[in-house]
């Protein structure tokens, strides 16, 4: 039997297979709208404060190191001139290294530094290294005790 397009509707459609098209969701209330956007605020103004409290407010934990020149003295010793910057008065300690042409360790040295009335000191070192030294940096740098 075939069905003319007469024949049928769309509410045979829907009586025999259940609605075909969905039913949108209701749109949010501008009341709704109004409490989530006051709440995303009050969520960025507090995440910005707290991260600036983390960060900006305590000064003594910004330490930066810089390696300003290096070069091989010997098969046995290498030179580094190094920039340190940190809060005034704050002693400091300092581990450089030396890696060879490998990029393995073949020096290393702690060095504490002590407290600056300067918030930049320049730190000349003469590292002792078991072969050549490729590269020298400054590793890291810390609070002592902290």
């Amino acid at each position: 039997m075939i069905l003319s397009r007469e024949s049928w509707s769309l509410s045979d459609l829907a009586a025999r297979y259940g609605t075909s098209r969905r039913q949108s969701p209701k749109p949010p209330s501008a009341k709704t709208t109004k409490w989530v956007s006051i709440g995303f605020v009050i969520a960025l103004t507090l995440g910005t404060i707290g991260f600036w409290a983390l960060t900006f407010n305590n000064a003594d934990t910004t330490i930066e190191s810089q390696t300003a020149r290096f070069s091989p003295i010997s098969d046995t010793e290498a030179s580094i001139q190094a920039r340190v910057s940190v809060q005034p008065g704050t002693p400091l300690a300092c581990a450089f290294e030396a890696q060879n042409d490998m990029k393995a360790v073949v020096g290393y040295e702690v060095v504490e530094l002590p407290p600056s009335a300067e918030p930049h000191q320049v730190v000349n070192l003469t590292l002792r290294t078991t072969q050549r030294a490729d590269n020298v940096s400054v590793r890291e740098c810390w609070i002592p005790g902290a």
